[in-house]
């Protein structure tokens, strides 16, 4: 009992990395792309 409680302990803890992982990933892709735009804004503008 305490190997698998303590395994599925360990794949919730590694499941819940990779989706804050991948959310953080996601947001650096938006604001990234976001930086982007402006810079594009600023040099038609110049």
């Amino acid at each position: 009992m305490n190997r698998s409680s303590s395994s599925g302990i360990k794949l919730t803890t590694v499941i819940f990395a990779v989706i804050v992982l991948a959310v953080s990933a996601a947001l650096s892709n938006i604001s990234i792309a976001g930086d982007k735009d402006v810079t594009i804004e600023q040099s038609a503008n110049e």
